[in-house]
């Protein structure tokens, strides 16, 4: 069922990173391609109806996967972190809260207005809590920007108090869904965030290059990516700059994008609805069973909640860094990540298709090391 994990003999532990896509999204891409291949002007207008309906369902099925109904498509996560922050008019003196555990893909953004703009970033460090956001909130402070889960131990955020903190304060929220959409139960308006970026190639099992972009409904913000597709209709371009962009997350949308990659994505997106809250019990089942079995390890620490929030199991190995750790488990077939910076944990990503066997098999492997 898994073409990348039947050719090659190991055991694959790291969708938090890229989850394997399955023969059904392959087969889903494909099919997208072959209707949307050829240059549009051999295919005429029929090519631009194919590409339309593929890029349709993937919205659609991407909406439904986190239970909205307005959302844009992107290339991935960072791509919709990067459109929610740009989609702000900053001036020099504006200031942002996020958090020292935050992923690269949500830093770098932040950072990069510090360097633009002269923004001030205040890190929160961990326990990332609503009482520690409020504290870092000033009157200069327009957004808070943070995971749903966090990707160094798999914790899962108090989002929906988190951003009733915000909103109070009339400050917006940009959340990073890379590591919740398709690993834990996900209600995007729900969570009261004003934007949330997720990606489709981890937990989700789509193919990398395509991810989504919510918009809460009515939220006034400016589109710093334009286009063709920006508009309601072709006919409403004007040559002098006198036109409107969509009034939903579409206005994000600038131009052509894969039919392949958005067949993919429907494909992963609507068999993760069709799985529901089954597949988050089993993912959250082997991650406590994997958690139990390395607690038995005399030299490991787990490093992650417990019991289980998440798919996501991050422990240390005493005396063994995690980079040494993880390259010498790739020696013996089990292929896991490690976190590179202050919290340089040996991470484990607990999906569908691990086995209790192949878990039994990485505690073996890391008592060995």
């Amino acid at each position: 069922m898994f073409p990348a994990l039947a050719t090659n003999d190991c055991t694959y532990l790291n969708s938090g990173s890229s989850g394997p896509p399955p023969n059904y999204v392959i087969d889903a891409m494909r099919e997208a391609d072959d209707l949307c291949s050829g240059p549009a002007y051999l295919e005429g207008l029929g090519l631009f109806a194919h590409q339309a309906e593929s890029n349709s369902r993937a919205r659609e099925a991407a909406a439904r996967l986190v239970g909205a109904n307005n959302v844009a498509l992107t290339q991935n996560t960072t791509n919709g972190i990067n459109l929610g922050v740009g989609s702000i008019n900053w001036r020099d003196g504006d200031e942002v809260v996020s958090a020292t555990t935050e992923h690269p893909g949500c830093l770098m953004p932040l950072h990069n207005l510090k360097d633009r703009f002269g923004v001030k970033v205040n890190l929160v460090p961990p326990p990332v809590t609503p009482e520690r956001i409020e504290a870092a909130l000033t009157p200069h402070t327009r957004l808070v920007a943070l995971s749903h889960v966090d990707w160094t131990n798999g914790e899962v955020l108090p989002l929906w108090e988190i951003c009733a903190v915000a909103r109070e304060r009339e400050v917006l929220t940009l959340v990073d869904g890379a590591q919740s959409v398709g690993n834990i139960p996900v209600d995007v308006p729900a969570t009261g965030a004003d934007m949330y970026a997720f990606t489709g190639h981890k937990w989700v099992l789509g193919p990398e290059g395509i991810g989504a972009f919510y918009v809460r409904p009515g939220l006034p913000l400016y589109s710093p990516n334009v286009g063709f597709l920006s508009l309601p209709a072709p006919a409403d371009f004007d040559i002098d700059g006198d036109y409107e962009l969509r009034s939903d997350a579409r206005r994000f949308e600038a131009s052509t994008m894969s039919p392949a990659l958005a067949g993919g994505l429907a494909a992963a997106a609507v068999a993760a609805c069709e799985r529901g809250s089954a597949q988050f019990q089993e993912i959250q089942y082997r991650a406590n069973l994997l958690m139990d079995l390395l607690s038995e390890l005399p030299r490991v620490t787990i490093r992650s909640p417990r019991p289980a929030q998440s798919g996501l199991v991050s422990f240390e190995v005493e005396s063994i860094a995690a980079k040494d750790a993880v390259e010498r488990l790739l020696e013996r077939g089990f292929i896991l990540r490690y976190l590179p910076g202050p919290h340089a944990y040996i991470r484990a990503s607990t999906h569908l298709f691990n086995t209790e066997e192949e878990l039994e098999a990485l505690a073996k492997a890391v008592r060995r090391l």
